[in-house]
């Protein structure tokens, strides 16, 4: 019986967790985080080509966090959410509710206030993984 739960014990460590299939934290940190950005105020302002709203700050705070160089793309929902699930895109962002339409296709952040969440890759789990542990800091402060 111990040698089965020495050998299980084993195997759960060299598993690696989170999974990222597609390396998008990997390619972020690489090539720069590529987000998707709807306009919707006061979620996502553009101002010519500047973007600001509370999640774009957002975004731009974990991207410092992490150390990541930003890349904003300006679209609609339908068009970034297909940029996305084709895994052009890490992050949509534009005032997402938890019960958005897409979520068939995208993955869902934890909502960062009582409703509204980040649209990522399905089966991003690293980059869900990093997003999520700053959204849940920024919920602790406050």
């Amino acid at each position: 019986m111990r040698i089965i739960l020495l050998l299980f014990c084993l195997l759960l460590g060299s598993c690696t967790f989170p999974k990222d299939p597609e390396g998008s934290f990997e390619e972020a940190k690489s090539t720069g985080l590529k987000v998707g950005l709807v306009e919707n105020p006061p979620y996502v302002i553009f101002e010519g080509k500047e973007a600001s709203g509370s999640e774009v700050k957002m975004l731009r705070e974990f991207a410092a966090r992490e150390g990541l160089q930003l890349e904003f793309t300006r679209g609609s929902e339908s068009e970034l959410v297909k940029e996305l699930h084709n895994y052009h895109l890490h992050i949509v962002a534009g005032g997402m509710e938890k019960k958005t339409i897409w979520k068939k296709k995208a993955g869902l952040s934890t909502p960062y206030d009582s409703r509204h969440v980040f649209l990522i890759p399905r089966g991003e789990n690293k980059l869900l993984e990093r997003l999520e542990r700053y959204i849940f800091s920024k919920k602790k402060k406050g």
